[in-house]
């Protein structure tokens, strides 16, 4: 059964993109069997997608900074200067 409200608590303070994208998986699988509507599964998509997609740029971000932090690339850059 689908209670919108846990699904949007679960929404809210879930901060870990494969939980997130797991619960957006779940809802969906909710509108397929009909147990939601179009509007349901619009405002679950409304605060689910930008906190993922926020999430999705941060951990992008952290990626390229520890990859400009390795030491193979430390080497690289000072033989450029």
């Amino acid at each position: 059964m689908f209670d919108l409200f846990e699904y949007r608590r679960k929404a809210v303070n879930l901060l870990n993109p494969k939980d997130l994208f797991l619960l957006w998986e779940d809802v969906c699988r909710c509108y397929d069997r009909g147990e939601i509507g179009k509007q349901e599964l619009d405002e679950m998509r409304a605060l689910i997608w930008p906190t993922l997609a926020s999430l999705t740029a941060l951990r992008k971000l952290i990626d390229n900074i520890e990859i400009v932090g390795t030491r193979s690339n430390i080497s690289d850059q000072a033989a450029w200067r």
